[in-house]
């Protein structure tokens, strides 16, 4: 149910119950005449608040309208000049023979496909503010599996050496599909980032808790209780805005997901309890 129908179903909702207990009250007075007003009274009134209403609720919903049509338009632009880049980059790509100038085209591809998942993000943050989020069944294995596919690919440009382990079953999960994967996105990217010294990431799950653990530098116990702040950041020459984690608790908040951080000199593990989302193995 979208927002607009959902405020029309409340606000007819709240005016039958309004009327219902005013009929029962009045209705145990028998003047035949009394009631025969009140009801042509009572229908005038549900008219005119109706009425009234109308112009506001309008307005509403058509900047949500016109916001939505907005995004749709902005993103299928955005879309069509990277998709003319990648398909001139792998023309170029098949009649280049120089070892540098092919490296440069496939950094080229890599840049184009991350500017496209950080549309998808941008386009899903804000749908997901404006319309309800789709709740479908997927293998939680296979999501985590495409998340560790793009940062291997980071990791690999930045020429860091990180192992990422997972040791996850398949596993049905019933929630917001992409949501889940941009919070996992968030906690790979954050351990890959924010440490110097990190070596492995291991991802595994143990009693429908997803644990995603590193052997970095770790976080300092003073600092536990702000990295759920939005804008907060712990290092600020690192480039970001300081949000991701905020979203990480979001998502974890509205979905019943207890999210838990054990830190030490030796590494840093998130722990999330999926027990609310997870359906049965595969």
């Amino acid at each position: 149910m979208n927002k607009k129908k959902y405020f029309l179903f409340i606000n007819t909702i709240l005016v039958i119950f309004i009327f219902a207990v005013y009929s029962y009250l009045i209705f145990t007075i028998t003047d035949f005449e009394f009631h025969y007003s009140f009801i042509i009274i009572f229908a005038v009134c549900i008219g005119l608040y109706f009425l009234l209403n109308k112009p506001l609720i309008d307005d509403i919903f058509d900047i949500e309208r016109n916001l939505k049509q907005k995004i749709e338009t902005t993103m299928h632009e955005i879309n069509t000049p990277i998709s003319t880049i990648q398909i001139n980059s792998k023309i170029l790509s098949s009649k280049i023979t120089d070892i540098k100038n092919s490296k440069r085209l496939d950094k080229i591809d890599k840049a184009c496909d991350n500017l496209i998942k950080l549309y998808e993000d941008m386009e899903y943050y804000i749908k997901k503010e404006i319309e309800d989020v789709k709740i479908v069944s997927f293998d939680l294995k296979k999501l985590i599996y495409h998340c560790v596919e793009k940062h291997t690919d980071f990791v690999l440009q930045e020429g860091k050496k990180i192992n990422i382990n997972i040791q996850v079953q398949s596993i049905l999960t019933l929630t917001d599909k992409h949501g889940l994967e941009i919070i996992i996105d968030n906690l790979i990217s954050n351990a890959i980032k924010h440490n110097k010294t990190i070596t492995n990431i291991d991802i595994y799950l143990e009693d429908a808790i997803l644990h995603i653990s590193d052997d970095g530098d770790g976080i300092k116990s003073q600092n536990i209780y702000k990295i759920f702040d939005k804008y907060y950041q712990i290092n600020s020459s690192i480039k970001g805005f300081g949000v991701g984690l905020a979203i990480v608790k979001e998502f974890c908040d509205k979905y019943k997901i207890d999210i838990k951080i054990n830190s030490s000199t030796n590494g840093t593990t998130f722990s999330l309890n999926l027990k609310n989302i997870l359906e049965e193995e595969l």
